[in-house]
């Protein structure tokens, strides 16, 4: 794994979720980043593991994300679906700021 820079913090308001496009190693890379409301980073790849939806289209609430597609609830911490129709949890990646950056290991 090595360090990717996502965004910028200022890109993602305290509470939202962002959609980013990241070159990598592989090519580009959709991923869901949110700053909880506790002041929290997540990052995520950008689609759910039930219907292939953008969770970057989700609602956030303290430190989960649901999907609007069929209403899947994942913890961020740890990709866990929380409820059906979703049974796979999604893709997370350890997120932590340096400076301005969001930066997680990829």
């Amino acid at each position: 794994m090595s360090d990717l820079v996502v965004c910028a913090i200022g890109d993602v308001a305290p509470g939202e979720v962002e959609a980013f496009t990241v070159e990598t190693e592989h090519g580009p890379h959709s991923f869901a980043v949110v700053h909880s409301a506790s002041d929290h980073w997540f990052t995520m790849d950008n689609r759910c593991s039930h219907g292939r939806f953008k969770l970057s289209e989700g609602f956030v609430e303290d430190e989960t994300i649901e999907c609007t597609r069929h209403g899947s609830v994942f913890d961020l911490l740890t990709g866990e679906s929380l409820n059906p129709p979703a049974s796979s949890p999604i893709t997370t990646y350890p997120t932590r700021t340096e400076g301005d950056a969001v930066v997680i290991d990829f």
